[in-house]
């Protein structure tokens, strides 16, 4: 039984800290008012070399729930706590097509085709 609460708490730590934290109770990010370490949006509790490492989720600010494509070949996955921004790397859907990783490319990622010779 103790496991399971030790384990529990530990979970709650683990996404708790893997949240953003917006502003602050006072409004700044922190102290200096823009976090411990400087920039603003850092939790000090996650070493820099993990947040900045590829396979942890890096969040982004969003307005609307939903996705959509940031370029030919990412979308962004906004959520009520914010957005995550991933990458088309299955090899059968690498294009980012209304907000969803495709086959086909969007219009505007579309390749030019080439003219016929004469």
């Amino acid at each position: 039984m103790a496991s399971k609460v030790v384990l529990a708490i530990c979970l709650m730590v683990a996404v708790a800290s893997a949240v953003p934290q917006p502003g602050g109770a006072w409004g700044g990010g922190g102290w200096g008012g823009a976090g411990w370490g400087g920039a603003g949006g850092v939790n000090p509790w996650i070493p820099p070399w993990i947040a900045s490492s590829p396979w942890y989720p890096q969040w982004s600010p969003c307005t609307t729930i939903g996705s959509a494509c940031v370029d030919c070949n990412t979308k962004l996955v906004c959520t009520k706590v914010g957005g995550l921004v991933r990458a088309c790397s299955d090899p059968t859907l690498p294009y980012c097509n209304l907000g969803e990783c495709s086959a086909t490319p969007s219009a505007e990622c579309a390749p030019e085709p080439v003219p016929a010779a004469v």
